[in-house]
């Protein structure tokens, strides 16, 4: 299946993947917003909460290695449908237990599952992605993320409201039920077992190091926001903040396919270098605003400058690494995204707790300016140098 020739972006197979990775999009939205309240609801501390909660990246982190060598050397389609199975497993567990043991036992199921979910739902698509159209081809995948973060959490919550908490896991885990039979559709990827050596470019792609990067700024200034706009936006007065979420997101899916057609015409920098420069200009005037209009702009400011730039970086990653390894292309792609937005929080909060009132806030979202700005100088830099960047080999 490393070879497979495509003609046509539109093809069933890489329709499917689509639906495949909205399912799972759907399916982790419709609990991210739930999950606290439940388990502080049946008991457990806000602290404890919390931990089980973020046992979910720490999982991710720890997978995405392993992910991406198993993604090149075994069968995607295997390897979605197991990622599938496990996720149903980690959800359902919540269903059938208050142990706090065995609940972080099912989130990291449930975590282990995602991590492999998505590494092989970006190789698998990637195998049906015809080489001039990477950059669209990437964009429409990462759209079953934005539509889900924009739907997905209050339908979770209306579900919750409506019928309870455990309906909602039921439902989150039919979707992946849903995904893993969407997978018979597939032929099964012959891929006979050799008993390689594994090498450090098996598990890390070096070549992927300059898009890793610059895409961890993006990750880095998403994980501020998460973790203190709404903090933000109290110290300012400012009430109705959660519709920022919405704003972003909407942008976000009209601008996407646009710049994956953007970079395949006209290269890399055309995509990248604004969206970075216009993503540090929003975090600036994030600073700046004391209204939520003004607040609202920076958010859909914000998504033209990401939206712009994130799948022109995660396509050029592809194309620079080959196809042949979209599987470790892609875990070191989200390894850096999985590490900055961990970090991102934590250094937000050293720094805010420095400061008393709005200039804390002020002083994150500059940092997260002058990363992006720094990452735009690097970027401009090594594409300087390195003129087939993003292009890479067939």
């Amino acid at each position: 299946m490393n070879d497979t020739k495509v003609e046509t972006l539109w093809n069933k197979h890489y329709i499917l993947v689509l639906t495949i990775n909205l399912l799972n999009a759907f399916s982790f939205y419709m609990v991210a917003t739930i999950l606290s309240k439940y388990l502080v609801g049946i008991g457990t501390t806000i602290t404890m909460a919390g931990f089980i909660v973020g046992l979910f990246s720490i999982t991710s982190l720890f997978c995405r290695p392993f992910s991406g060598i198993m993604a090149d050397r075994l069968s995607n389609v295997t390897l979605l449908k197991w990622s599938n199975i496990l996720m149903c497993v980690g959800l359902l567990g919540f269903m059938v237990t208050k142990n706090i043991p065995l609940l972080i036992v099912f989130r990291i199921i449930n975590g282990i599952g995602f991590a492999f979910g998505g590494t092989c739902q970006m190789a698998l698509g990637a195998r049906y992605i015809p080489k001039d159209k990477m950059g669209e081809g990437v964009g429409y995948l990462g759209l079953g993320m934005v539509v889900g973060s924009a739907v997905a959490p209050g339908a979770g919550l209306a579900i919750a409201d409506a019928v309870g908490m455990e309906i909602t896991f039921i439902a989150a885990a039919a979707l992946t039920l849903a995904a893993f039979f969407s997978l018979f559709f597939f032929r099964e990827e012959k891929k006979p077992f050799e008993a390689k050596k594994i090498r450090f470019r098996d598990i890390f792609a070096t070549e992927a190091l300059p898009y890793t990067y610059v895409a961890g700024m993006f990750s880095f200034t998403n994980g501020i926001i998460a973790s203190y706009l709404v903090m933000y936006a109290d110290e300012l007065g400012i009430t109705g903040i959660s519709i920022y979420y919405t704003v972003y997101a909407v942008v976000l899916f009209l601008v996407r396919p646009f710049s994956g057609k953007l970079m395949d015409k006209k290269g890399i920098r055309v995509t990248v270098l604004p969206g970075l420069v216009i993503t540090a200009a929003a975090m600036l005037a994030l600073g700046a605003a004391r209204s939520l209009p003004l607040i609202l702009a920076t958010a859909a400011i914000r998504a033209l400058g990401q939206g712009a730039a994130q799948p022109a970086l995660q396509a050029g990653c592809i194309n620079q690494v080959g196809k042949a390894r979209s599987g470790v292309a892609t875990s070191t792609y989200y390894l850096g995204g999985d590490i900055c937005q961990g970090f991102g929080p934590m250094i937000g909060g050293a720094i805010v707790g420095c400061f008393t009132g709005i200039s804390g806030y002020v002083a994150v979202f500059a940092l997260c300016a002058v990363l992006l700005l720094a990452a735009a100088v690097y970027f401009w830099i090594y594409t300087g140098k390195n003129k087939n960047a993003g292009k890479g080999e067939d």
